[in-house]
Protein backbone atom coordinates (compact mmCIF):
# COMPACT_ATOMS: atom_id res chain seq x y z
CA UNK A 1 0.00 0.00 0.00
CA UNK A 2 2.73 2.31 0.88
CA UNK A 3 4.40 2.05 -2.20
CA UNK A 4 1.70 2.00 -3.80
CA UNK A 5 0.93 5.28 -2.66
CA UNK A 6 4.80 6.71 -3.35
CA UNK A 7 4.07 5.28 -6.87
CA UNK A 8 1.19 7.62 -7.23
CA UNK A 9 2.54 10.65 -5.75
CA UNK A 10 5.55 10.36 -7.99
CA UNK A 11 3.01 9.97 -10.86
CA UNK A 12 1.28 13.26 -9.62
CA UNK A 13 4.64 15.19 -8.66
CA UNK A 14 4.60 18.34 -11.37
CA UNK A 15 7.37 18.66 -13.85
CA UNK A 16 9.57 21.37 -15.17
CA UNK A 17 7.95 22.42 -19.03
CA UNK A 18 10.45 21.16 -21.94
CA UNK A 19 11.59 24.97 -22.12
CA UNK A 20 12.16 25.37 -18.70
CA UNK A 21 14.04 22.46 -17.92
CA UNK A 22 15.96 23.56 -21.30
CA UNK A 23 16.65 27.21 -19.88
CA UNK A 24 16.92 25.93 -16.26
CA UNK A 25 19.92 23.50 -17.88
CA UNK A 26 21.47 25.89 -20.19
CA UNK A 27 21.36 28.71 -17.64
CA UNK A 28 23.05 26.96 -15.00
CA UNK A 29 26.17 25.87 -17.88
CA UNK A 30 26.43 29.40 -19.16
CA UNK A 31 26.47 30.47 -15.75
CA UNK A 32 29.28 28.69 -14.70
CA UNK A 33 31.00 29.39 -17.91
CA UNK A 34 30.85 33.15 -16.98
CA UNK A 35 31.94 32.92 -14.09
CA UNK A 36 34.96 31.34 -14.69
CA UNK A 37 35.71 33.89 -17.69
CA UNK A 38 35.31 36.47 -14.99
CA UNK A 39 37.35 34.78 -12.40
CA UNK A 40 40.07 33.72 -14.94
CA UNK A 41 40.71 37.00 -17.59
CA UNK A 42 42.16 38.85 -14.50
CA UNK A 43 44.40 36.78 -13.33
CA UNK A 44 46.10 35.89 -16.70
CA UNK A 45 46.33 39.60 -17.47
CA UNK A 46 47.97 40.17 -14.09
CA UNK A 47 50.48 37.08 -14.61
CA UNK A 48 50.60 38.04 -18.67
CA UNK A 49 52.46 41.29 -16.88
CA UNK A 50 53.67 40.20 -13.93
CA UNK A 51 51.57 42.37 -11.82
CA UNK A 52 50.33 39.59 -9.44
CA UNK A 53 49.29 42.06 -6.18
CA UNK A 54 49.70 40.09 -2.56
CA UNK A 55 46.87 38.84 -0.39
CA UNK A 56 46.86 41.91 1.87
CA UNK A 57 46.62 44.47 -1.00
CA UNK A 58 43.60 42.43 -2.74
CA UNK A 59 41.96 42.25 0.85
CA UNK A 60 41.72 45.28 2.66
CA UNK A 61 39.26 47.64 4.47
CA UNK A 62 38.57 49.29 0.98
CA UNK A 63 37.79 45.83 -0.59
CA UNK A 64 35.70 44.80 2.67
CA UNK A 65 33.84 47.86 2.85
CA UNK A 66 33.02 47.45 -1.03
CA UNK A 67 31.75 43.92 -0.52
CA UNK A 68 29.85 44.83 2.55
CA UNK A 69 27.49 46.74 0.19
CA UNK A 70 27.72 44.41 -2.99
CA UNK A 71 27.18 41.18 -1.25
CA UNK A 72 24.28 42.09 0.49
CA UNK A 73 22.82 43.60 -2.75
CA UNK A 74 23.66 40.62 -4.83
CA UNK A 75 21.89 38.42 -2.17
CA UNK A 76 18.65 41.10 -2.29
CA UNK A 77 18.50 40.93 -6.14
CA UNK A 78 18.39 36.97 -5.98
CA UNK A 79 15.48 36.99 -3.77
CA UNK A 80 13.66 40.22 -5.14
CA UNK A 81 13.88 39.62 -8.94
CA UNK A 82 14.09 35.96 -9.31
CA UNK A 83 10.01 35.11 -8.73
CA UNK A 84 9.57 37.67 -11.53
CA UNK A 85 12.16 36.69 -14.03
CA UNK A 86 12.02 33.18 -13.66
CA UNK A 87 13.90 30.75 -16.34
CA UNK A 88 15.64 34.11 -18.07
CA UNK A 89 17.10 35.19 -14.40
CA UNK A 90 20.67 33.69 -16.00
CA UNK A 91 20.66 35.40 -18.60
CA UNK A 92 19.55 38.76 -16.61
CA UNK A 93 22.31 38.50 -14.08
CA UNK A 94 25.79 37.26 -16.73
CA UNK A 95 24.45 40.25 -18.57
CA UNK A 96 23.73 42.41 -15.62
CA UNK A 97 21.98 46.42 -15.70
CA UNK A 98 18.80 44.39 -13.91
CA UNK A 99 16.78 47.10 -12.21
CA UNK A 100 17.33 49.89 -15.41
CA UNK A 101 17.13 47.55 -18.40
CA UNK A 102 16.52 44.00 -18.06
CA UNK A 103 13.74 43.96 -15.33
CA UNK A 104 11.94 46.67 -17.18
CA UNK A 105 12.15 45.07 -20.48
CA UNK A 106 11.32 41.72 -19.17
CA UNK A 107 8.08 42.54 -17.39
CA UNK A 108 7.02 44.48 -20.30
CA UNK A 109 7.37 41.98 -22.72
CA UNK A 110 5.16 39.17 -20.36
CA UNK A 111 2.53 42.46 -20.22
CA UNK A 112 2.66 42.95 -24.03
CA UNK A 113 2.27 39.41 -24.95
CA UNK A 114 -0.65 39.07 -22.22
CA UNK A 115 1.77 35.63 -20.07
CA UNK A 116 2.08 35.62 -16.46
CA UNK A 117 5.40 35.24 -14.53
CA UNK A 118 6.34 31.57 -13.31
CA UNK A 119 4.75 29.87 -16.72
CA UNK A 120 6.75 28.25 -19.36
CA UNK A 121 5.16 30.79 -21.78
CA UNK A 122 6.41 33.70 -19.69
CA UNK A 123 10.16 32.64 -18.86
CA UNK A 124 10.09 32.06 -22.97
CA UNK A 125 8.78 35.57 -23.25
CA UNK A 126 10.70 37.25 -20.51
CA UNK A 127 14.13 35.34 -22.02
CA UNK A 128 13.62 36.95 -25.76
CA UNK A 129 12.85 40.07 -24.20
CA UNK A 130 16.16 39.77 -21.64
CA UNK A 131 18.31 38.45 -25.09
CA UNK A 132 16.80 41.62 -27.28
CA UNK A 133 17.51 44.16 -24.67
CA UNK A 134 21.33 42.63 -24.20
CA UNK A 135 22.12 42.50 -27.90
CA UNK A 136 20.17 46.37 -28.40
CA UNK A 137 22.67 47.36 -25.41
CA UNK A 138 25.97 45.84 -27.14
CA UNK A 139 25.26 47.33 -30.64
CA UNK A 140 24.67 50.86 -28.95
CA UNK A 141 27.51 50.48 -26.49
CA UNK A 142 29.37 49.33 -29.71
CA UNK A 143 27.96 52.46 -32.13
CA UNK A 144 28.81 55.03 -28.98
CA UNK A 145 32.31 54.03 -28.52
CA UNK A 146 33.09 53.80 -32.60
CA UNK A 147 31.07 57.54 -32.84
CA UNK A 148 32.61 58.62 -29.72
CA UNK A 149 34.47 61.23 -31.56
CA UNK A 150 31.74 62.71 -32.95
CA UNK A 151 29.06 62.33 -30.10
CA UNK A 152 31.00 63.19 -27.14
CA UNK A 153 30.32 67.09 -27.60
CA UNK A 154 27.21 66.47 -27.23
CA UNK A 155 27.11 64.77 -23.50
CA UNK A 156 28.85 68.04 -22.65
CA UNK A 157 25.86 70.16 -23.40
CA UNK A 158 24.39 71.94 -20.54
CA UNK A 159 21.01 70.52 -20.97
CA UNK A 160 22.18 66.86 -21.07
CA UNK A 161 24.20 67.17 -18.22
CA UNK A 162 20.72 68.19 -16.34
CA UNK A 163 18.72 65.56 -18.23
CA UNK A 164 21.13 63.20 -17.09
CA UNK A 165 20.81 63.81 -13.45
CA UNK A 166 16.99 62.88 -13.77
CA UNK A 167 17.61 59.54 -15.89
CA UNK A 168 17.37 57.11 -12.78
CA UNK A 169 14.97 58.99 -10.70
CA UNK A 170 12.46 59.56 -13.51
CA UNK A 171 12.71 55.40 -14.71
CA UNK A 172 12.68 54.23 -10.84
CA UNK A 173 9.61 56.57 -10.62
CA UNK A 174 7.81 55.09 -13.62
CA UNK A 175 8.48 51.75 -12.55
CA UNK A 176 6.81 52.14 -9.12
CA UNK A 177 4.01 53.94 -10.86
CA UNK A 178 3.65 50.92 -12.48
CA UNK A 179 3.93 48.70 -10.10
CA UNK A 180 1.12 50.54 -7.85
CA UNK A 181 -1.16 51.85 -10.78
CA UNK A 182 -2.40 47.97 -11.37
CA UNK A 183 -3.51 45.83 -8.33
CA UNK A 184 -3.66 42.86 -11.16
CA UNK A 185 -1.60 39.81 -10.04
CA UNK A 186 -1.36 37.01 -12.48
CA UNK A 187 -5.43 35.60 -12.61
CA UNK A 188 -5.77 37.50 -8.98
CA UNK A 189 -6.67 40.99 -8.32
CA UNK A 190 -5.35 42.49 -4.86
CA UNK A 191 -7.30 44.70 -3.07
CA UNK A 192 -5.75 47.85 -0.77
CA UNK A 193 -1.83 45.33 -1.78
CA UNK A 194 -0.65 48.65 -0.87
CA UNK A 195 -1.13 49.09 2.61
CA UNK A 196 1.62 46.13 2.82
CA UNK A 197 4.36 48.59 1.63
CA UNK A 198 3.37 51.30 4.41
CA UNK A 199 5.72 50.11 6.85
CA UNK A 200 8.76 49.32 4.70
CA UNK A 201 8.16 53.30 3.36
CA UNK A 202 7.90 54.49 6.58
CA UNK A 203 11.31 52.72 8.17
CA UNK A 204 12.81 53.27 5.04
CA UNK A 205 12.17 57.19 5.65
CA UNK A 206 13.05 57.47 9.11
CA UNK A 207 16.25 55.76 8.47
CA UNK A 208 17.10 58.02 5.99
CA UNK A 209 16.25 61.22 7.96
CA UNK A 210 18.21 59.51 10.45
CA UNK A 211 21.24 58.65 8.34
CA UNK A 212 20.40 62.72 6.61
CA UNK A 213 20.71 64.14 10.45
CA UNK A 214 23.13 62.31 12.06
CA UNK A 215 26.33 62.28 9.38
CA UNK A 216 25.04 64.01 6.30
CA UNK A 217 25.57 60.52 3.96
CA UNK A 218 23.13 58.43 2.44
CA UNK A 219 21.79 55.13 2.76
CA UNK A 220 23.95 53.62 -0.18
CA UNK A 221 26.16 51.36 1.55
CA UNK A 222 22.96 49.80 3.57
CA UNK A 223 20.67 49.50 0.82
CA UNK A 224 20.98 45.86 0.48
CA UNK A 225 20.40 44.93 4.32
CA UNK A 226 17.18 47.19 3.94
CA UNK A 227 16.35 45.25 0.56
CA UNK A 228 16.28 41.75 2.91
CA UNK A 229 15.11 43.73 5.75
CA UNK A 230 12.63 45.25 4.21
CA UNK A 231 11.17 41.90 2.35
CA UNK A 232 10.35 39.69 5.21
CA UNK A 233 8.77 42.71 7.00
CA UNK A 234 6.38 43.72 3.76
CA UNK A 235 5.85 39.76 3.24
CA UNK A 236 4.49 39.94 7.43
CA UNK A 237 2.22 42.76 7.86
CA UNK A 238 0.82 41.85 4.37
CA UNK A 239 -0.17 38.42 5.61
CA UNK A 240 -1.18 39.96 8.89
CA UNK A 241 -3.38 42.66 7.01
CA UNK A 242 -4.50 39.88 4.80
CA UNK A 243 -5.89 37.71 7.85
CA UNK A 244 -8.01 40.85 9.24
CA UNK A 245 -9.18 41.33 5.84
CA UNK A 246 -7.81 44.24 5.20
CA UNK A 247 -6.03 42.91 2.20
CA UNK A 248 -8.02 40.50 0.02
CA UNK A 249 -6.94 38.48 -2.92
CA UNK A 250 -10.16 37.62 -5.43
CA UNK A 251 -10.31 36.05 -8.78
CA UNK A 252 -9.95 38.41 -11.58
CA UNK A 253 -12.95 37.07 -12.68
CA UNK A 254 -14.92 38.12 -9.56
CA UNK A 255 -13.66 41.75 -9.06
CA UNK A 256 -14.71 44.82 -10.93
CA UNK A 257 -13.35 45.85 -14.41
CA UNK A 258 -12.10 49.00 -13.14
CA UNK A 259 -9.89 47.21 -10.48
CA UNK A 260 -8.36 44.67 -12.96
Amino acid sequence: MAKEKAAAAKAEEKKLDSFQDWAHRWGRFGTVIALIYMIALPFIVLVTYDCVPSFGEVINIGTISILMIYIPVGISEAISYTPMLGASSYLTFITGNIMNLKLPCAVNAMKLAKKEPNTPAGEAVASVGVAVCSIVTVVILALAALLSTWISPVFELPAVKTASNYLIPALFGSLTLGLFSSTSSGRKVVKNGIVGVIPVLIIVTALALVVRISSGGSLFGMVGFLIIGMLPIAIIFSRIMWKKGVIKVVDKEEAPAEES
